[in-house]
């Protein structure tokens, strides 16, 4: 697997953690999960494309 990165606005990763209790820089270990599932939001946006990853990190399932 290639090395990704992964960058985040601070203001947006301290709501998530006050709204769902995740940190972005523990969240994203969901991409390498090899069982990951990629799902396609489809009530997000009708202009930009977003999408869920649900995968395990840890003992943990990641959304």
């Amino acid at each position: 697997m290639s090395k990704v990165t992964f960058e985040w606005d601070e203001e947006k990763n301290r709501e998530n953690q006050s709204k769902h209790g995740v940190r972005f820089a523990d969240a994203q270990y969901a991409f390498a999960d090899p069982k990951r599932v990629i799902a396609h939001d489809l009530s997000h946006s009708q202009v930009e494309n977003r999408f869920y990853c649900f995968g395990k990190v840890g003992t943990e399932v990641m959304t």
